[in-house]
């Protein structure tokens, strides 16, 4: 483990370096998930974590303003970086409307459409079991 330092920006570098591999993690998970429910989990999470990321960067005395002090040759690189922030954001956000709208729309209609066959599924068998036990279980009078 590394041993807390003075220096600001040594500082903005471990925390910036701890942030990316938490943001990698979530950027996996991403990448891996396996339904909509498990999409949305991920990117409110990801959201989350982004967000205070992209502060950080952005704040006073943060990732963006030690790369500005320390080589100025990199300004038009942070003014990109600093639109790509608000576009994956926005991009963020898209994507989880979508799979909300999703879930909402054609997928809660599936999944209503299986709950409406189930039911009558379970209708028909109890159907099937009153007529086997009338037939097998009640006396009609034959053969008296």
């Amino acid at each position: 483990m590394s041993e807390p330092t003075s220096d600001p920006d040594a500082r903005v570098q471990d925390q910036l370096l701890h942030a990316h591999e938490q943001i990698y993690v979530a950027v996996r998970q991403l990448e891996h998930a396996r339904n909509l429910v498990e999409l949305l989990e991920s990117l409110q999470h990801f959201r989350r974590l982004i967000v205070a990321h992209f502060d950080d960067e952005e704040t006073p005395g943060g990732f963006f303003d030690v790369v500005r002090t320390r080589s100025s040759r990199h300004l038009a690189v942070l003014e990109r970086l600093g639109k790509d922030h608000g576009t994956f954001l926005d991009d963020l956000d898209g994507v989880a409307a979508q799979a909300r709208a999703c879930l909402a729309g054609p997928v809660a209609e599936i999944l209503k459409q299986g709950a409406q066959l189930a039911g009558r599924l379970r209708d028909h068998e109890a159907r099937e079991n009153r007529l086997l036990i009338d037939a097998m279980y009640t006396d009609s009078g034959e053969g008296d």
